[in-house]
């Protein structure tokens, strides 16, 4: 009989995990399309430099240390007012308004770059947190549902979802604070690249591979946090449902095969008490991409 549940809860848990898989896919076909457009309306930016101050397809980077006109630093100050008129929320990482009309034309194009960048964020930051969301409910649903001894009525705690979705549970940081630390990577990397690259004289077509690089770069990191964190809200919604129904102890599932970490296979059919359940310690989420999950020992 034991044995009977274990096959019926990997199944499930398979099954579980698969369904998120094809949210986290849903995810990235989005997050993808608002990187390309992003990428797009940088280069289209940059094209208009290397059409208005540019010689031979190269840019005197002298040009570029002149102020702006009045009508571009206008622009600019436009540009920004709407973003912090959108995203309040995030208007503290933007520059001081009254520090545009100190710029240069290249730190013009440069906070063209943050704020458009600043814009993805914020897109992958309300994405991510309804995929979490859906994880968390999906997953504390349908575990609570498998149990034997379950309560006759449950429901997703509203409460506990939002402080598992908020958990610094890895390096101090939370889904949120990686987004934003990535976006800041992402930013300051491209445009010191954007300034190095108009320095060394680079073509507009050197300057539009680097940004095609960087942003697929940038879209990885938005699909691997995904996966990660989706996979950690999904065990800890499983291990709430254990706890709500009374489990007392749960056995770590790993998926053997050829891309399972040394860690995985070393915990894999061990077994554990619920209330000593640790992220990243005995309890998945283990690392980046970690596929492992749980399977609850039902009291007799």
């Amino acid at each position: 009989m034991a044995n009977e549940r274990k096959t019926y809860w990997e199944k499930r848990m398979e099954q579980l995990f698969d369904a998120q898989d094809k949210r986290n896919n849903m995810f990235d076909k989005k997050m993808r399309k608002e990187y390309l457009r992003t990428e797009e309306s940088i280069k289209k930016e940059i094209a208009s430099y290397y059409a208005r101050y540019g010689k031979d397809d190269v840019i005197e980077y002298r040009k570029l240390v002149l102020g702006l006109s009045k009508a571009q630093r206008d622009l600019l100050y436009k540009d920004y007012e709407s973003f912090a008129k959108r995203f309040p929320q995030y208007a503290e990482l933007m520059p001081i308004r009254e520090s545009i009309y100190k710029l240069n034309r290249l730190e013009g194009l440069q906070l063209s770059v943050r704020q458009q960048l600043l814009e993805l964020g914020a897109f992958e930051q309300k994405g991510m947190e309804k995929l979490l969301k859906e994880a968390y409910e999906s997953g504390y649903l349908s575990t609570m549902g498998g149990l034997q001894n379950a309560p006759s009525f449950f429901a997703v705690n509203s409460i506990v979802m939002q402080q598992t979705l908020n958990e610094a549970w890895v390096n101090g940081g939370n889904f949120s604070s990686r987004i934003w630390g990535n976006k800041e990577k992402l930013i300051n990397t491209l445009n010191n690249e954007i300034r190095d690259g108009i320095i060394r004289g680079d073509s507009y077509q050197q300057m539009a591979k680097v940004l095609e690089r960087r942003m697929g770069v940038g879209a990885k990191e938005a699909l691997r946090l995904a996966v990660t964190e989706s996979s950690f809200v999904t065990n800890q919604a499983n291990k709430h449902a254990f706890m709500d129904a009374g489990i007392e102890r749960y056995e770590y599932s790993s998926v053997l095969d050829h891309r399972t970490s040394t860690v995985c296979k070393s915990l894999n059919g061990q077994q554990f008490n619920i209330k000593d359940a640790k992220a990243g310690i005995n309890f998945p989420t283990m690392h980046v991409w970690c596929r492992a999950t749980t399977i609850p020992i039902e009291n007799d």
